[in-house]
């Protein structure tokens, strides 16, 4: 029996955010003995590569005046802006706290589903919000000193990836997977080059160069597996599937760093998940009324 969009959608989504596990332990662990600016340059040199040579032999590149598109644009400004604020952060917190945090993205496509698709959002779904951000506060622990910069950095790039969700929903059909992630790729590569002439090249060892040719392989297959469960199923149902990540980001960490979240971290989690899976039900059950 052939599966509906949404369960690809949801299926992909699923494989993708279990793939990005494997890509941020191995930046993380790249990144004890190289700085992440250049992690990321040489990673986004790799990537690059790889997708251009998928594009090749999909013969996408008489299609490369698509992304001149503004939401092209837009969504892979996004990507890198994120990614950067994501990877970095990733560097100096736990990486079971860097995914609590971003767990927040199906909560955070709320407010960009308003502004920028005119859609109606009812109580339970702001309720479900505010107690997303109670989830947050949670694991930023603020106190008389302030929060962790690296923290709030993290979140900022949940509030990104928001935005980047919604537009990539509203990308044209006709525009390919392949060229939407080239695109992305050669743009985090740029940043990544020009960061790491800026501070300089430090010397890599052949376990940093095959850290990063993992977390180069894990991150192509799940930013095309991301992108592709968006472009067919819906966004208020698909979204909740993010959530498959973070057992295995909370299980690397455990295996990797040997840590662990705190209480109030595991609190913070708890209320994020439950919020945002009652938000996308909440969102579901609106479609349907409207149909």
């Amino acid at each position: 029996m052939a599966l509906s969009d949404n369960a690809r959608g949801a299926l992909l989504l699923s494989g993708a955010m279990t793939i990005f596990v494997a890509n941020d332990a191995a930046m993380k662990l790249a990144a004890q003995d190289i700085p992440m600016i250049q992690a990321l340059a040489v990673r986004g040199v790799l990537a690059t590569a790889l997708f251009g040579l998928l594009a090749w032999r999909a013969g996408v590149f008489a299609k490369l005046g698509l992304t001149r598109d503004p939401k092209m644009l837009l969504r892979t400004a996004a990507e890198v802006v994120g990614s950067m604020l994501f990877m970095l952060s990733l560097a100096h917190i736990p990486l079971a706290t860097a995914a609590a945090l971003n767990q927040a993205v199906p909560l955070l496509t709320i407010p960009f589903a308003m502004l920028l698709l005119g859609e109606k959002v009812g109580w339970r779904r702001i309720a479900a919000l505010l107690a997303g951000f109670a989830g947050v506060i949670l694991i930023l622990k603020p106190s008389p000193a302030g929060v962790d910069p690296w923290l709030l950095a993290s979140f900022a790039s949940a509030w990104i990836f928001a935005l980047r969700d919604s537009i990539t929903r509203m990308l044209s059909s006709s525009i390919p997977t392949v060229l939407v992630t080239l695109l992305m790729s050669a743009s985090m590569m740029t940043v990544g080059v020009i960061g790491t002439i800026a501070i300089g090249w430090t010397p890599m060892t052949p376990h940093g160069w095959g850290l990063v040719a993992i977390a180069t392989v894990a991150v192509a297959g799940g930013y095309t597996l991301q992108v592709a469960a968006f472009r067919v199923g819906e966004l208020s149902l698909v979204g909740g599937f993010r959530y498959a990540g973070l057992i295995g980001s909370t299980l690397a960490g455990w295996l990797l760093w040997d840590y662990l979240p705190d209480a109030l971290t595991w609190t913070g989690m708890a209320l994020i998940v439950a919020s945002g899976i009652y938000a996308l039900h909440r969102s579901r059950v609106r479609a349907g009324q409207t149909r």
